[in-house]
């Protein structure tokens, strides 16, 4: 083991357990439930970080202890029913097998969501209602209280009868118990409100009564924030006096220290930070909360490199460190750490498009850069081919690079071509956006991949039928991509000041001071195209036929985008989109009603429609090879994690 990790790699004890290293999968939501019980998927998604080396994982984010906080809403595990315990004991048993610790998270989510699916009423400590959701909760009964604080310790035994080694109280993201602390939610006047020690009666009574049920030989745990980001909320000197009081009542094991809540877009943004956030960017916060606390904390927070994760550990901000998002990208981290290989670790990017917002949307988890998040059961093996084959793969994009990649691992001769003088494709524009950096991980870590499997790699050849036909291939694989969409607008093609937004990137823009852009393509390379113009001191209006600036950006990723264009002057206007350039006019027409208005002083025009398919090789090859796969852009302009997955999945067919 390399003496660099000397932290990350040693044991610890919490309660009567000893987690084994420092590195923990902490709760999320995976939406891989089945009728409100763990599915297959979630116990084989685990299995892997078990595998992988994993201390602690901690399961089921944001279970339900009570009906009253629906799981149906969520896709969460219904921890308030009998049924789960054999699913429980499954789990549990498969991930001692590799000597992880395992804990369940159990909460009441209060106020926070909505009834849409479950038409079950919210409940409040007031009527207030959640910025985020906007649905107004009823208002907890004494006997409301009690029932869901013995719902809490009833939950918190099926988790013991599981065989699992500890349960984890959800007090962050705005549930039940933080809802009764926060000062601008908890309006009570009996014992339940009014001071901060009465704001703390439910909390303590949850803790009180999971201890009585569960006994001394249980780990309880409990997440909070460090600092919930919102106006007149529970702010950093707050939540180190409520973690200093619950460390001083004696009953928990441990803090599991988060930024943010999930009662504001740009605090729940903040609770899973993307890659608009720094590394480690909350660590800080649990660092403040461990000088009050006399229990292990965990450091929350875009940790996601073990060498990140062991300077947060040795600058003690933190005695455990969650690397959950890593894990998924990686779950063979630890071991990978543990035993030096550090270049073939694939890092989390932060991208939380493939996770974290697929889930916020009620879409199963994935990555964007492990296809087989949520495959594991069908694809966590690759098996070698039957016939050895020779591959010709042309472009050397995500898409082209991941075929490449799996194709060589299956034991197949592969010949990489791609025009450009480097790999990478459409990323390595991306990478050029404000905070959009870590784009850059995607492609280093295939290139060296590639390269250690000994894939044949031929940059600055713009390889031909005549070239692919040469190699005499049995398979080829065409993934070239796609160019920027220039649709028929009268006038757009001509425009000698109209650019593409990947044009921006590459710093081809034309002067000029006045700046419009066109999203019609929703995400982030209109946004990206935007932003960088505003760093050059441009003045920026950004126009979008769709209901907002980034239609698509997930839940996580447009707070932040947002706050950035707004703090820099961006202008910003829906339900418009572009219908003609003429002798320096721009027309713009409203999406619904029709009328029309222009722009007359504009220096330059960007637009964003998305992709064309670059599919000319793809055609022309058909019937002259006996297998062929046409992938990613060039069989259609999605997404990166369309074009890793698909690649991945065509890959293995060879």
């Amino acid at each position: 083991m390399p003496n660099q990790f000397e932290l990350l790699f040693s044991p610890l004890q919490i309660r009567n357990k000893t987690v084994k290293n420092r590195i923990v999968s902490t709760a999320h939501v995976t939406v891989f439930t089945e009728d409100g019980m763990p599915a297959e998927r979630e116990r084989r998604y685990y299995v892997e970080k078990a595998k992988g080396g994993a201390g602690m994982l901690i399961g089921f984010g944001s279970s339900s202890v009570h009906p009253t906080s629906p799981a149906l809403d969520w896709r969460v595990v219904e921890m308030f029913d009998d049924r789960v315990i054999p699913y429980l004991q499954r789990f549990s048993e498969s991930m001692h097998e590799y000597g992880a610790l395992v804990l369940a998270q159990i909460t009441h989510r209060g106020r926070r969501g909505h009834s849409n699916l479950s038409w079950q009423r919210l409940l409040g400590p007031s009527r207030v209602k959640e910025p985020n959701h906007r649905e107004v909760p009823g208002v907890l009964k004494r006997e409301d209280i009690d029932v869901i604080v013995q719902a809490f310790a009833e939950a918190a035994m099926r988790v013991k009868k599981g065989g699992f080694d500890g349960v984890e109280l959800s007090a962050a993201h705005c549930h039940l118990i933080d809802q009764f602390w926060g000062p601008h939610i908890n309006f009570r006047n009996d014992e339940f409100g009014g001071d901060l020690a009465h704001r703390m009666r439910f909390g303590f009574a949850v803790i009180e009564r999971v201890r009585e049920a569960v006994g001394d030989d249980f780990i309880v745990g409990i997440r909070i924030t460090g600092d919930d980001f919102v106006e007149g909320g529970l702010n950093n000197d707050i939540m180190c006096e409520i973690a200093q009081r619950i460390s001083e009542h004696g009953m928990i094991d441990y803090f599991n220290v988060i930024g943010g809540s999930g009662e504001t877009l740009p605090a729940e943004a903040a609770c899973v930070p993307s890659m608009n956030f720094p590394l480690a960017c909350f660590s800080y916060l649990s660092g403040r909360i461990r000088e009050v606390v006399r229990e292990p904390v965990i450091a929350v927070g875009r940790i996601n490199d073990p060498v990140v994760a062991e300077r947060v550990l040795q600058e003690g901000q933190g005695d455990l460190v969650a690397m959950t998002r890593a894990l998924i990208a990686d779950p063979y981290l630890p071991l990978k750490a543990r035993e030096g290989r550090l270049d073939e670790i694939r890092q989390c990017m932060g991208y939380n498009e493939g996770c974290i917002d697929r889930q916020y949307r009620g879409i199963p988890i994935g990555c964007v850069q492990n296809p087989v998040i949520g495959y594991e059961a069908e694809w966590s093996d690759l098996p070698k081919a039957e016939k050895i084959k020779k591959v010709v793969v042309v472009g050397g994009g995500p898409a082209g690079m991941e075929a490449a990649r799996i194709a060589r691992l299956r034991g197949h001769h592969v010949v990489l071509y791609e025009k450009s003088d480097c790999l990478g494709g459409q990323l390595n524009i991306a990478k050029l956006a404000p905070k959009r950096t870590d784009f850059d991980g995607v492609a280093r870590w295939l290139e060296i991949q590639l390269r250690k499997q000994g894939v044949e790699i031929c940059l600055g050849v713009g390889a031909s039928v005549e070239t692919v036909l040469a190699q005499k291939p049995d398979v080829v694989v065409v993934a070239t991509g796609a160019v920027p969409l220039v649709p028929p607008i009268p006038g757009l093609a001509e425009c000698p000041y109209a650019i593409s937004a990947w044009d921006v990137l590459l710093g081809k823009t034309p002067p000029g001071k006045r700046v419009l852009v066109i999203d019609d393509q929703g995400g982030m390379e209109s946004t990206g195209a935007a932003e960088f113009l505003l760093d050059e001191q441009r003045e920026v209006e950004i126009i979008t036929p769709h209901y907002s600036v980034g239609e698509d950006l997930g839940p996580t990723n447009k707070p932040p985008v947002y706050t950035r264009l707004n703090a820099k002057g961006a202008k910003m206007l829906a339900t418009w989109e572009l219908r003609g350039v003429e002798n320096g006019t721009v027309r713009l027409r409203n999406y619904y009603g029709g009328n029309e208005t222009e722009r007359t002083q504009v220096d330059v025009l960007v637009y964003s429609y998305g992709g064309r398919s670059v599919d000319d090789l793809a055609n022309a090859l058909e019937g002259k090879v006996a297998e062929l796969y046409n992938v990613g852009d060039s069989y259609a302009p999605r997404s990166l994690h369309h074009a890793v997955i698909e690649a991945h999945k065509y890959a293995r067919q060879i």
